[in-house]
């Protein structure tokens, strides 16, 4: 039987709602347009309420991510998010894991990135310890 390496990480702690500071699972990735030579490295929550990736929409513009070319969208959930989606390449250096994946951006995001469920749960393990503020990563 193979024996799961977990990589151990802290919670990052954050501004949240109501000037409260809240701990949140966050990454480094680096984020490709496709066909594009600049990346984009930025800090994604790992976030298990998020059906795919959402990124703000200031990444898109950094890679040279022409909006007119995407699908335009709206992501519900608490409240509703503008914004188009496209396909990029994303890199998770800890582990040397490259994908492709649709990505939604738009501008009123509140953060960098989620990663969710359809595009990066399927890649990793993943253990949340919230009373610890740690969370573990594997290789899927």
């Amino acid at each position: 039987m193979k024996r799961t390496r977990w990589k151990e990480y802290e919670y990052t702690i954050q501004a949240g709602p109501g000037m409260s500071w809240v701990h949140r699972p966050l990454i480094g990735i680096e984020v490709w347009a496709i066909g594009g030579s600049e990346k984009v490295p930025i800090l994604a929550m790992i976030d298990s309420g998020t059906d795919g990736t959402v990124f703000h929409a200031d990444i898109s513009d950094t890679l040279g991510i022409d909006a007119s070319q995407g699908r335009r969208g709206t992501l519900g959930g608490i409240g509703s998010l503008e914004g188009f989606y496209t396909e990029v390449k994303i890199v998770v250096p800890d582990f040397n894991v490259t994908y492709q994946a649709p990505v939604f951006f738009g501008k009123n995001l509140p953060m960098d990135g989620l990663l969710g469920q359809a595009t990066f749960f399927p890649l990793f393990k993943i253990r949340f310890e919230k009373a610890a503020n740690k969370f573990y990563l594997a290789a899927a």
